[in-house]
């Protein structure tokens, strides 16, 4: 892996750097890992999540993106954002140069006014269509519409699909694992020369269609 992206994971949750050797199926994950996320921002977080969120994609409305809030360090994201018809769609990892999140001597202040470094590289259209409808119906299932997001006090996700929120604690089992496992291939891809992004594909497309087949026997 680029050094620079070995640096940059040393900062993202560990659950994003383990890799199953085999899933355990879907309907036996929730039970050994009940859903900690819930719908919507945390109670305290959307103004910090909102600005975070402006700080990476500026005018952009990504199809899919998540977002890492840490208790320390610097703000992390993943984004796939739509293409012309037919076209590539660009995957884009998004580092804050400095913490955003920051208290001062009287009040917090959110340091907005800074330039994130940022790795964009083309993805097949139809990965990132299909990332977009397994992680959806992941989390739509793990996470019912009742079940709005708590306080938490440490590191926070937030994942938008298609426009519904998720947002909790990093959980290190359950679906989500599976859905971290290939976000860490696709920070990988991101900083990667295109023969090596072939190879990531492959694998991700691999990790989607077990964890579909999870959610096929879920529901059946």
């Amino acid at each position: 892996m680029n050094p620079r992206v070995v640096a940059a994971a040393a900062g993202l949750p560990a659950a994003l750097l383990v890799l199953s050797a085999a899933l355990m199926p879907w309907s036996a994950m929730a039970k050994e890992c009940p859903a900690q996320l819930g719908r919507g921002w945390p109670p305290g977080t959307a103004n910090y999540g909102g600005a975070v969120e402006r700080l990476f994609d500026g005018q952009a409305s990504p199809a899919l993106s998540l977002v890492w809030l840490p208790r320390s360090g610097k703000e992390t994201g993943l984004a796939l954002l739509p293409g012309s018809e037919g076209m590539a769609w660009a995957l884009r990892y998004s580092e804050a140069d400095e913490r955003v999140y920051h208290w001062g001597r009287d009040a917090l202040e959110l340091k907005t006014e800074q330039t994130p470094r940022q790795s964009t590289v083309p993805i097949p259209a139809a990965l990132a269509q299909r990332l977009m409808k397994v992680w959806g119906d992941s989390l739509r299932q793990a996470v019912p519409e009742a079940a709005a997001a708590t306080f938490h006090e440490g590191d926070v996700l937030s994942a938008v699909v298609d426009g519904v929120r998720f947002s909790g604690p990093v959980s290190e089992c359950g679906p989500l694992e599976q859905i971290l496992e290939q976000a860490g291939l696709l920070i990988e891809a991101s900083d990667e020369k295109e023969s090596k992004r072939e190879r990531r594909w492959a694998e991700i497309d691999a990790s989607l269609q077990t964890l579909q087949q999870s959610l096929a026997g879920a529901g059946g």
